[in-house]
């Protein structure tokens, strides 16, 4: 008996959307680590260019000076953030209740005016007139919907003719080779979800198990590991064994599925010109281009600001994200309604 046969066996799990699963339990959808949203920009750090090259990613390949811009999924208000300065509005979707919350909170720490927050239903229709939007960002966000394709064919609907989409998202094809089942800890404070996920990589499916612990994080890394004060991260598949999960049946509150879908690249090429966009362009993305260019630089020809890093990125990345890429790389996509 395996993990997930264990939690089948002695539970009854409830089903649940992505939401409910992560975003809503999540205080910071990315630990506060985000540059420009949390931290200052460094422009000494290569993750940091990276990121820039991300966000002009966003802003260039949705044409995105100066208009309308739905972002699909907002997290903790990226990119629709740190885009706003670019744009004439960006309007941000989310079905976490926490999500928006955090968004908004976030753009007005920011003094951000030209960017709101909607809450959205996790299977329901957007709440937007017909061609209201001249683009839509999409970061990782539609394989967490209920229905990937329902969820295009709504971004289809808002955009006007012409409007673009842009899109990354999780394909599986990377976690080939031992990585289709994984486990880590969700920190909730006093409390924590050990999550314990099951990927059908030919199928373009995952399964997600999750178990709410009250305990602390630490406490049960120590239960999970047998090492006292070691990081959560610590935590594998290796450690949530039949017999770790008896030890933490008393302090089980909750069982939780969620399966989503995780469309390759292909399948989603083929979704979009089905529902009616007339390009579809698989691309490379500014991000790593960003990162190679940082690498490629002696520190002392560097710029040291986000203006300098905006200025040098900007007419590079606006060639990057015209580049195309195999479809098989599960690369970022642009479609043009």
């Amino acid at each position: 008996m395996d993990a997930i046969q264990w939690i089948k066996a002695h539970l009854a799990p409830v089903r649940c959307t992505s939401d409910k699963f992560f975003y809503d339990a999540m205080e910071s959808q990315s630990e506060y680590g985000l540059p420009v949203i949390y931290r200052e920009f460094d422009p000494g750090k290569a993750w940091h260019w990276d990121d820039r090259g991300r966000i002009l990613d966003y802003l260039f390949a949705t044409c995105g000076q100066g208009v309308r811009l739905l972002d699909f999924g907002p997290g903790d208000g990226w990119p629709s953030l740190p885009v706003a300065p670019f744009a004439g509005e960006v309007v941000g979707v989310d079905a976490s209740a926490r999500r928006v919350e955090v968004c908004a909170g976030n753009a007005a720490r920011m003094g951000i005016t030209n960017a709101r927050f909607v809450h959205i239903p996790a299977a329901g229709p957007l709440p937007f007139d017909d061609g209201l939007f001249d683009g839509v960002m999409a970061a990782s966000s539609i394989e967490q919907t209920p229905d990937p394709r329902e969820a295009l064919r709504e971004i289809y609907r808002v955009l006007r003719p012409g409007g673009r989409l842009r899109m990354d998202y999780e394909g599986l094809g990377c976690y080939r080779g031992g990585k289709e089942r994984e486990a880590w800890l969700l920190d909730m404070g006093d409390e924590c979800r050990l999550i314990i996920y099951d990927r059908h990589i030919e199928e373009e499916r995952a399964d997600q198990y999750g178990l709410d612990l009250a305990m602390p994080a630490g406490e049960a890394v120590s239960a999970l590991t047998g090492e006292a004060g070691a990081s959560a991260r610590a935590v594998g598949i290796e450690h949530a064994t039949p017999g770790a999960l008896d030890g933490l049946r008393p302090a089980i509150t909750g069982a939780w599925v969620c399966t989503l879908s995780h469309p390759s690249g292909a399948t989603y090429a083929r979704w979009l010109r089905e529902i009616g966009f007339s390009v579809v362009r698989p691309t490379h993305s500014g991000g790593p281009f960003a990162r190679q260019l940082f690498g490629r630089m002696l520190p002392e020809d560097r710029p040291a600001s986000l203006e300098g890093v905006t200025q040098i990125l900007s007419p590079l990345v606006q060639v990057v994200v015209e580049m195309p890429a195999p479809v098989e790389m599960d690369p970022m996509i642009t479609a043009v309604k």
